[in-house]
């Protein structure tokens, strides 16, 4: 007897730690601060995920991209940004990350015995080297390892609704983990839109819209106009030729129904 395959592919969501470096006013001396610990340690921050916080800056657009070209520039690899509006969100920035929480220490005796001291992976070593550049990077000598929450398993506290108040274009994403999205415009061909809640595009839907990103079976998506190249729910994906052609140019709404994500028309 063979196994029917499922046609469909979910995307699941999980949490991992990441290291957080908290840049200080002025930029300037701390920048010279930080080459002066890479002069030492030059290879410290390779093949380790970093986030940035930049919550106590008080950037704006052009500025964020010029401490980040001087991050990268530095090898400094950059996983994503906290502190910033989540609809600064664009291709020209790593993806904007929200709800980062601290991890506490979780010594055991297998940690020990590897020379692993925290959930990161980080050897003590290691550590110990980050908690002495953030401590002199922050003129202090207290640090914390942080974990950048961007699609995890815990469920997220709910937010406010991120309001889009323009179209997204091609090649953009709008991702949204803690609640619901609204687009006031339309959605082109080649963008996405992804929440951990619901969708409502208050205009045409031409690219990709995934709600649910946390394993919410009971995500909606809503648009004005259905043309997308893909949909999906939970994890639970529909592709444009598997949409009914009777829906497509309509007013519709999009649910889950056990495995299979279902269309309706709104009018």
């Amino acid at each position: 007897m063979t196994q029917a395959v499922s046609r469909h592919i979910r995307f699941r969501s999980r949490s991992f730690p990441a290291l957080v470096l908290e840049p200080e006013a002025p930029l300037a001396g701390w920048i010279d601060r930080l080459d002066a610990y890479l002069a030492c340690t030059p290879a410290f921050f390779s093949r380790k995920a970093i986030v940035i916080d930049v919550a106590n800056l008080g950037l704006d657009r052009a500025a964020l991209r010029n401490l980040l070209s001087q991050l990268i520039a530095r090898n400094i690899r950059l996983l994503g940004v906290t502190g910033v509006d989540p609809a600064w969100a664009s291709d020209d920035l790593p993806p904007i990350l929200t709800g980062g929480r601290i991890v506490e220490p979780a010594h055991n005796d297998d940690a020990a015995a590897n020379g692993k001291s925290l959930k990161s992976g980080l050897t003590r070593e290691e550590l110990a080297a980050f908690d002495e550049i953030a401590g002199a990077l922050k003129g202090e000598s207290e640090t914390s390892e942080i974990a950048a929450q961007q699609v995890g398993k815990m469920e997220p506290q709910l937010l406010s609704p991120l309001v889009i108040d323009a179209p997204v274009r091609s090649g953009q994403t709008i991702f949204f983990p803690q609640g619901d999205v609204i687009v006031v415009g339309a959605v082109s061909s080649g963008a996405d839109v992804i929440a951990g809640g619901s969708i409502h595009i208050y205009g045409a839907l031409r690219g990709r819209a995934m709600a649910g990103a946390y394993g919410e079976t009971q995500a909606r998506i809503f648009c004005r106009r259905l043309e997308a190249e893909l949909l999906a729910i939970g994890g639970v994906y529909l592709t444009a030729d598997e949409m009914e052609e009777n829906m497509l140019g309509k007013n519709v709404q999009i649910w889950l129904d056990r495995d299979d994500v279902k269309i309706a028309r709104l009018d």
